[in-house]
C-alpha cells in the first residue's frame, strides 16, 4: 500500500431478520489469521431488521431506500479512515449494498465509491426468493423489507441494472460522477433452498457455489473452509490492487472532443429500450414466431421484467414522433403483460422433470399455458395484442434507426410481425474492413470463448465468422473452417463445457428440433454436450450426439438411414400420460386391465387411418405379439383358446381412429379374456396415441374354459410376457396403420406407459392386484390397498426386442419399489 493508507476495511453486511453477530465465524478467522489480521480491520454494519411489527406507533421499518442512506452514512463516517474497503454481504444485505451503489451514481457521485475494491455476495437474493411466497404474502406482507424479496421486484431490479452497467461492466480503473468499477463476486449454497443458484447469479458474470444451505454458506469453520479461502483470496487482492486516481483530486478534467449524449438524452432513452427489448434476443424472436401460445416461464419472466421498466420509465421523447411511438408501444407492452397475467397460468405437471434440471435453470423451466375457460377466444385475444406490441415496437425500432440510436448491428426492422424481422444473431455488419474476434459480442463470455478456441484451433476452426450471441443460457459463435474450404464450425460455451460443432450437423441439430414450432428449436432438444470439462470437437461423422438442456429433456441427435432424427434418453417415472385412462369407459368392466399406452408426437399428423392400412392391420392382428400371448396364456393351463378372430370395435372407428378386439367367450357366451387394440389420430394439440391391452373379463368365465382346479392367477413372468407383447404390438404394429413410421420425426418426446389396474362394478371397491395376480414372491408392501400399478418411460418405443425387454424389465422393477415392493430386483426376471 501506498504511504499513510491505513488497513484494508472489511464491511460486513448481514441479512435478514438477523445481526451484526451472524459474521462472528468470518471475524474470529481473519483476527487468528496471522497474514491478514495485522493488514485488516473487521467493520460490522449492523440494521434493524424485526421479525415483527412493533407495538409502537412512533416507530417504523426501516426499507432499502432507509438502509442504503444509513449504509451511505457508515461508510462516510465509521469507516473515513480505510482507503480501501471490501464489502461482503449476506443475503438482503447483498441488496441494500446494491441499492447504495446505484443511488451514488444516479446522484452522479461515482468517484467517491473509488475506495470500494470489490464486492462480494453471499446467498444474495438477486432475482428474489419463492420460498415460503405464500405465507410471506400474509404474514408478513407489510413488511418493507420482505416485500422486496418477491420474484423480480421492480426497485431492486432497476437498482441491479445500474449496478450492472455502471460498475461491474465499466471500464477497469473507471472512477467517474457516473460509473465506477468494482467487481462484484457472488456465491450461493449448494443446499441452499431459499436464495437458489438461479437467484444468487442474477445479472452477475462471477458465481460461484460453496457447501452449505442459506446460513451456514457463511459459517466457515476453519481457514481452509470454502467460504473463507474465497473470501481470503478477494482480501489479497484487494490489498495488492493498484491505486486508483484519488476521488478527491479536484484538478480540471480536459474535455473530450465530443462529449457524450446528457444521460437523459433521447439517446439515453432509446439504449434503455434496447437494455429490456433486445431486438437480437432469443425469447423475444421465440415470443414473435411461436404459433401457439404457450410461453416457457423465462420468456414470460423477461416480458414482465419489460413492462416493469415501463411502469418506472416512461421515456418521454424530446422528439416529438419517438414519443408517440414509445408511447404506442408502452401501451401495447401495458396490455400483453396484464392480458398474460389474467390468461396465462404455470403448468405444473412436470414438477419432477423441473427438478432434474440444474438448479439454475428451475426457475424458468415452467410452462405458462392458457387456462381452459373460452380457449378460442382468449387464445385470439393474446394473439392480437401480441401483434399488436410487435406492430408497434417495429415501428419505433425502424424511428430509433432512423436517429441513429440503434447500435450498428441492429438491423432495421419492418413493421410486419412475422419471423422475418427478428435480425439474424448471426449477422455480420457489412464492413469489409472489419475484422471480428473470438468472443465479440459476449462480454461476459469472451474470455471462455477465447481460451476454447486456443484449444481447438488445431482442428479446424478458423477466423470468426460472426459475433458472439446467447441462445438461451448458451454462448455460441460461428467460426469458418481454418483452410478456408468445407464447412465451417459453430462453438458452443454452456455450463462452462466448450464444444466446438461441424456446421452440417449443427443446421441438423436445429432442424431436429424445429417441429417445436415455437420458433426456437434449440431451445426445445438442446444443446451438444460431452463428458469431461475439457473442450470437444464434433464432426459431422460422428453418429450420435448427446443433448443438453432441452424443453423435450434429456436426449440424443442420432444418424439413421433416413438421416439425423432427435430421441430421448431413457427415463422412468411414476407421471400418468394424458392418454393413461383413455379407452377405458367400456361397461361391463374387467376385473384385470394389462395394458400400453404409446404417445407419439409426430411432427406431422397423418391425415387419417387408410382403408389398405386397416385391410393390412386385420391380416396381421391374429398374428400380433398380442395375440400370441394371449393364446399362450391358456395353452399352458392346457387349453387351446387362441386370440385369432378379430372384429371391428369396442371403441371409436372412423378417419381419425382405429379399434379392434378379439374375444374369448365361455360356453354360456360370457366374455373371459378380451385382447384388445386402438390408436388415435391427433386432435386439438394431441399426439398420436396407441394402446394394446389385455384384459380378463371374468376370472370365473375363464375358468370354466380350462380344466378343472387350474388357476387363473397370472404369474409375474406372464405379467411380463403381457406387456412386452403390448408394447410390440402398439409400438410396432399400429403406428404402421398411420403412417411411415421410418420418416417420421418427433416434435417432442415420446413415451410408453405400462398399467396393471383392477376394475370392476363402480358401485363397488376395487379389488387388490394380488386377487388376480400372484405377488407372493415380492415380498411385502406397505399398501394396504393396490388396484393399481404403472410406470412411465420416456423412450422411443420402436425398439429391437432384446433391448425392449431389457427395458422393460427395468421398468418392472422400479414400477413394483415404488409401490411398496422394496424387496424386488432384478433376479425377478432372470
Amino acid at each position: 500500500m501506498s504511504e499513510g493508507t491505513t488497513r484494508l476495511g472489511v464491511v460486513f453486511i448481514h441479512g435478514l431478520f438477523s445481526s451484526e453477530a451472524t459474521w462472528d465465524p468470518f471475524a474470529q478467522l481473519l483476527e487468528s489469521d496471522e497474514e491478514l489480521a495485522a493488514s485488516i480491520m473487521v467493520r460490522r454494519f449492523g440494521y434493524a431488521s424485526p421479525k415483527f411489527r412493533s407495538l409502537r406507533p412512533d416507530r417504523r421499518t426501516p426499507d432499502y431506500n432507509d438502509l442504503a442512506e444509513r449504509l451511505k452514512a457508515f461508510l462516510f463516517y465509521e469507516a473515513s479512515e480505510h482507503d480501501r474497503l471490501v464489502l461482503v454481504a449476506h443475503s438482503q444485505g447483498g441488496l441494500i449494498v446494491q441499492r447504495y451503489l446505484a443511488r451514488m451514481i444516479s446522484e452522479g457521485r461515482g468517484q467517491e465509491l473509488a475506495k470500494i475494491r470489490s464486492v462480494l455476495l453471499f446467498a444474495c437474493p438477486n432475482d428474489g426468493s419463492d420460498f415460503l411466497l405464500s405465507l410471506r404474502s400474509v404474514w408478513l406482507s407489510k413488511h418493507p423489507q420482505v416485500r422486496a424479496l418477491k420474484p423480480l421486484d421492480p426497485g431492486v431490479k432497476d437498482a441491479q441494472r445500474t449496478v450492472l452497467n455502471k460498475i461491474v461492466q465499466a471500464a477497469p480503473g473507471t472512477a467517474e460522477p457516473s460509473s465506477c468499477h468494482i467487481p462484484f463476486w457472488v456465491f450461493g449454497g449448494l443446499q441452499d433452498n431459499i436464495v437458489v443458484r438461479a437467484s444468487a447469479e442474477g445479472v452477475f458474470p462471477n458465481v460461484s457455489m460453496l457447501p452449505g444451505d442459506h446460513s451456514t454458506v457463511i459459517q466457515p469453520a476453519s481457514h481452509q473452509a470454502p467460504a473463507y479461502l474465497a473470501l481470503r483470496k478477494h482480501l489479497r487482492d484487494a490489498q495488492q490492487h493498484e491505486e486508483p486516481v484519488a476521488p478527491t483530486t479536484m484538478a480540471p478534467v480536459p474535455a473530450p472532443a465530443e462529449p457524450p449524449p446528457a444521460p437523459w438524452g433521447d439517446s439515453a432513452k432509446a439504449a434503455r429500450i434496447l437494455d429490456v427489448l433486445p431486438p437480437y434476443a432469443d425469447w423475444l424472436k421465440t415470443l414473435r414466431t411461436q404459433d401457439f401460445f404457450v410461453v416457457s416461464g423465462r420468456i414470460n419472466r423477461l416480458f414482465h421484467e419489460a413492462a416493469d421498466a415501463f411502469k418506472i420509465d416512461r421515456l418521454e421523447f424530446i422528439d416529438a414522433e419517438l414519443r408517440g411511438a414509445a408511447t404506442a408501444c408502452r401501451s401495447t407492452v401495458m396490455e400483453l403483460s396484464e392480458a398474460m397475467i389474467d390468461l396465462l397460468f404455470a403448468d405444473r405437471i412436470d414438477t419432477q422433470a423441473a427438478e432434474k434440471l440444474p438448479v439454475e435453470e428451475q426457475e424458468d423451466a415452467w410452462t405458462f399455458v392458457l387456462r381452459e375457460h373460452q380457449r378460442g377466444k382468449d387464445e385470439l385475444r393474446l394473439h392480437t395484442l401480441r401483434d399488436a406490441f410487435f406492430e408497434a415496437y417495429d415501428t419505433l425500432l425502424r424511428l430509433l434507426n432512423e436517429r441513429l440510436f440503434v447500435p450498428e448491428q441492429t438491423v432495421t426492422t419492418t413493421s410486419s410481425s412475422t419471423p422475418a424481422t427478428v435480425a439474424d444473431p448471426r449477422a455480420v455488419p457489412d464492413a469489409a474492413d472489419q475484422q471480428l474476434r473470438v468472443g465479440q459480442g459476449l462480454a461476459r463470455h469472451e474470455r471462455e470463448l477465447s481460451a476454447a478456441y486456443g484449444q481447438l484451433r488445431t482442428a479446424g476452426l478458423g477466423a470468426p465468422t460472426s459475433e458472439a450471441y446467447l441462445s438461451g443460457a448458451t454462448a455460441v459463435q460461428h467460426f469458418a473452417a481454418a483452410a478456408g474450404s468445407g464447412p465451417g464450425w459453430v462453438l458452443s460455451l454452456r455450463k462452462g463445457r466448450a464444444v466446438a460443432v461441424s456446421e452440417p450437423l449443427w443446421a441438423a441439430l436445429e432442424d431436429a428440433g424445429r417441429p417445436s414450432g415455437d420458433g426456437d428449436p434449440l431451445a426445445a432438444v438442446g444443446y451438444p454436450t460431452t463428458a469431461g470439462t475439457d473442450p470437444k470437437v464434433l464432426d459431422p461423422d460422428v453418429p450420435r450426439v448427446a443433448l443438453d438442456g432441452g424443453n423435450w429433456g434429456p436426449g440424443l441427435l442420432v444418424f439413421t438411414d433416413h438421416g439425423w432424427r432427435w430421441e430421448p434418453q431413457v427415463a422412468l417415472d411414476f407421471n400418468q400420460t394424458r392418454s393413461a385412462t383413455n379407452w377405458t369407459a367400456t361397461q361391463p368392466a374387467p376385473q384385470l386391465r394389462i395394458r400400453a399406452v404409446v404417445t407419439l408426437p409426430w411432427d406431422t399428423a397423418p391425415d387419417s387411418v387408410t382403408t389398405t392400412h386397416r385391410r393390412d392391420l386385420t391380416g396381421q392382428l391374429p398374428f400380433s405379439p398380442l395375440a400370441g400371448a394371449v393364446t399362450t396364456l391358456s395353452l399352458r393351463r392346457a387349453a387351446d383358446l387362441p386370440a385369432a378372430h378379430w372384429i371391428l370395435g369396442p371403441h371409436r372407428n372412423a378417419l381419425d381412429s382405429l379399434s379392434y378386439s378379439a374375444d374369448i367367450a365361455a360356453p354360456d357366451g360370457q366374455p373371459a379374456l378380451t385382447a384388445a387394440v386402438m390408436a388415435s389420430l391427433p386432435g386439438a394439440k394431441q399426439p398420436t396415441v396407441t394402446c394394446a391391452e389385455f384384459l380378463i373379463q371374468n376370472s370365473a368365465a375363464w375358468a370354466a374354459l380350462l380344466p378343472t382346479g387350474t388357476s387363473t392367477n397370472l404369474a409375474l413372468e406372464e405379467v411380463e410376457s403381457l406387456l412386452l407383447a403390448a408394447w410390440e404390438t402398439a409400438a410396432d404394429l399400429l403406428p404402421a396403420a398411420t403412417c411411415d413410421v421410418a420418416t417420421m420425426r418427433w416434435a417432442s418426446a415420446p413415451t410408453v406407459e405400462l398399467r396393471l389396474s383392477t376394475e370392476g362394478p363402480h358401485d363397488q371397491p376395487r379389488a387388490h392386484l394380488g386377487a388376480l395376480i400372484d405377488l407372493s414372491e415380492l415380498g411385502p408392501t406397505d399398501r394396504s390397498s393396490l388396484p393399481e400399478m404403472a410406470v412411465t418411460i420416456t423412450v422411443s418405443p420402436m425398439l429391437e426386442r432384446t433391448e425392449r425387454q431389457q427395458l422393460l424389465q427395468r421398468a418392472l422393477v422400479y414400477m413394483l419399489q415404488g409401490f411398496g415392493f422394496v424387496e424386488a430386483d432384478d433376479r425377478l426376471f432372470t
